[in-house]
């Protein structure tokens, strides 16, 4: 009885224990072939297991390929998550700026590094962050952001836009400075000369004797045709360029032509930055529609500028910005029709290959997705949008190694966004993906194409009364008297007439001289040559006149030195010296009248682009008003100091220029004269 009992309990024993090894072998075995990427919910939870797991590689990619993972449309955002907050950078910036009024510099560290964060691509926030470091010699700083404003410049159309303005308005003053300081530098070195030539032209005088007024009535008469300020520097430039020689001719040929190509309207990087200063352009729209939250009137504007368009390339831009919209909106299925439509006519346009594979993803349909974005990363190779959205598809699936590697790979790629601390980056369990914009090339295209609505230097519209009031454009008035004064001087150089007196350096032509032994000399020197009976008396009298004259010549260059640095110089043909404190004086009267008014971090405030009732004076000071920073500004104090520098240096030329004059005028006899024509010696002998 017992024997049978112990048979029998062994027999259910090994009974259960075979049930048990079958169950359990089957469990592993279902187990194996099931869809783990599914999100069906087990009836039960599992038990945890008490004992710890040993390292085991379970990669997915050793697992079969499941192509069923689809995710309820209910589950569906109906807005889709976002990694950037579009106004943090701005709001940001704006904290920064406010700490830079109270001279908080940690606060203006702290919010200037959070704005470039938030905006990575703004190149305004950048130079204004190295206009900081300038201003505390901060190098660090400074090395870091001018590299990546540079950078962002180059890459983004609309954000070089303001900047390719604000160069442009610079160099214009600049060189608008200069100019004047040369100009006015060339007259009172030559003011002898051009009072002899207006004699010989308006006076009649057989003996052309210099009326040191004279060269008054020329920058008169000129502005009372009222050129504006570059047509009033051309037409006086016209007798500067015949008069002067060598470098100082060349010196202004150069700044003539730069002018001249400073106000010629036709360049294509000053024409295309047109539209992206102007709020109500077609390309502010592309970029606020790509950037900002859903809004009812950009999708508005949108749609009525799409019904506008003919062109092909036009259209997909604004489709394609449209679809961003209607899929912030959570609009999927029309911003995929857009997306779609866009792909007929360009199959590799990547804003729609990329915002249509995420449409998909927040409709659930993962795998769809991950074929869209491969397919989009076989065509665009190098953008680690792609990369970093696929990703986010991986950890849907919770694919974690193939995440972890895609996310990699887009770093790898230079795309590594920072998710915002206020903005929220899940919705519904779907992470946050990017809808990339328009391509640089496309955007650059939609600049080409709107630039020829506007009208040529519309940049410098409040400066119209400064830079020139007839009714003509203003390459004209600068290239006109340019061309006049060109042809002027080649006639001029075929004549070969004597300029001044070779024993005194009176201004002379062929008209008024006179020529002794082959020597060509002014009304006084020949009269003196008549009259004299004797070669010894009549070398006497030559030189005491040429002493003389070199004398109160060499007192009128130490006193033109004087009263304008650089002029003495220009004169006595000492050019370099000459430039150094022309430059000067021109930057410094630049920082003091108008460098202030170029902010690099200010938005849309460039000075040419100012209402009348927002400069100081709409005709003579057409300067932002806003901007003055008063007497105590870094720039006016700074160009102050530019003007104080220039004239302690004048004050200090003197000796030098003295030395400087042409041996002509000196008693030295050891020395061979610079400016000795042939004949000299005949007629001082």
């Amino acid at each position: 009885m017992k024997t049978k009992c112990r048979r029998s309990r062994g027999r259910t024993f090994g009974l259960a224990c075979a049930l048990l090894l079958a169950l359990g072998g089957g469990g592993r075995a279902l187990a194996a072939d099931a869809p783990l990427d599914t999100l069906r919910e087990a009836s039960a939870p599992a038990k945890a297991s008490p004992y710890a797991a040993p390292d085991i590689d379970i990669s997915r990619k050793k697992l079969p390929e499941v192509t069923a993972t689809t995710v309820p449309l209910a589950r569906s955002p109906k807005q889709p998550p976002r990694l950037d907050d579009p106004v943090a950078g701005s709001y940001r910036y704006h904290l920064a700026r406010q700490a830079a009024v109270a001279s908080n510099a940690p606060g203006i560290n702290m919010n200037m590094k959070a704005a470039i964060q938030a905006a990575p691509d703004q190149p305004r926030y950048q130079w204004w962050q190295s206009v900081q470091a300038v201003k505390r010699l901060d190098t660090a700083t400074l090395g870091q952001m001018l590299p990546a404003s540079f950078r962002s410049m180059i890459d983004s159309p609309v954000g070089r836009g303001p900047f390719v303005i604000a160069a442009h308005q610079t160099a214009l003053l600049a060189t608008g400075f200069f100019w004047t300081v040369l100009v006015v530098a060339l007259y009172l070195g030559w003011w002898r000369n051009i009072a002899h030539d207006i004699a010989a032209m308006l006076l009649k005088n057989p003996r052309h004797v210099p009326r040191v007024v004279l060269p008054l009535l020329l920058p008169l008469v000129v502005a009372g045709l009222r050129p504006g300020w570059f047509g009033f520097l051309a037409i006086i430039s016209v007798p500067l360029l015949i008069q002067t020689r060598g470098r100082a001719r060349g010196l202004l040929l150069a700044t003539w032509l730069t002018a001249m190509a400073l106000v010629f309207p036709g360049w294509p990087a000053l024409r295309n930055a047109v539209p992206t200063v102007d709020p109500g352009s077609e390309v502010t729209l592309l970029d606020e529609a790509l950037r900002m939250p859903p809004s009812a009137d950009l999708v508005s504007r949108l749609r009525t500028r799409l019904g506008q368009a003919e062109d092909a390339a036009r259209k997909d831009r604004l489709t394609v910005a449209l679809a961003v919209q209607e899929a912030r909106r959570g609009n999927y299925d029309e911003s995929n029709r857009l997306f779609s439509q866009v792909l007929k006519q360009d199959p590799t346009n990547f804003a729609a290959m990329v915002g249509r594979a995420n449409n998909v993803y927040y409709l659930g349909r993962l795998d769809e997705a991950l074929a869209a974005y491969e397919e989009a990363g076989r065509v665009h190779p190098r953008r680690g949008e792609v990369l970093y959205n696929q990703a986010q598809v991986y950890f849907k699936k919770l694919f974690v190694p193939e995440a972890g590697e895609a996310l990699e790979q887009a770093r790898a790629l230079g795309f590594a966004p920072i998710a915002t601390d206020t903005a929220p980056t899940k919705r519904g369990g779907y992470s946050a993906v990017v809808y990339p914009p328009l391509t640089a090339r496309e955007m650059s295209a939609a600049c080409s194409f709107e630039a020829p609505t506007y009208p040529p230097l519309v940049t410098v519209a409040s400066w119209q009364w400064m830079l020139g009031v007839p009714p003509l454009p203003l390459y004209i008035l600068v290239g006109a008297p340019f061309m006049t004064a060109l042809l002027l001087v080649m006639w001029w150089s075929r004549q070969n007439d004597p300029r001044e007196c070779e024993n005194c350096g009176t201004p002379l032509c062929a008209n008024c001289c006179k020529v002794r032994d082959g020597a060509w000399l002014c009304a006084g020197c020949g009269e003196t040559a008549e009259r004299s009976k004797s070669e010894m008396v009549l070398a006497t009298l030559l030189k005491n006149k040429s002493r003389a004259e070199g004398m109160a010549h060499s007192a009128r260059i130490v006193r033109l030195g004087r009263f304008l640095p650089g002029a003495g110089h220009l004169a006595t043909d000492h050019f370099w010296a000459g430039w150094l404190r022309i430059s000067l004086v021109s930057a410094g009267l630049f920082l003091i009248f108008a460098g202030w008014a170029f902010d690099p971090g200010a938005e849309l405030a460039t000075p040419g682009l100012q209402l009348v009732q927002e400069t100081i004076h709409p005709v003579w000071f057409p300067m932002p008003a806003n901007l003055w920073p008063g007497w105590t500004g870094l720039t006016i104090l700074s160009g102050a100091a530019l003007l104080v520098v220039a004239w302690i240096i004048a004050l200090l030329d003197g000796p030098g220029l003295r030395r400087g004059t042409p041996d002509r005028y000196s008693l030295a006899t050891t020395s061979a004269p610079r400016d000795h024509a042939p004949g000299v010696g005949a007629a001082t002998r």
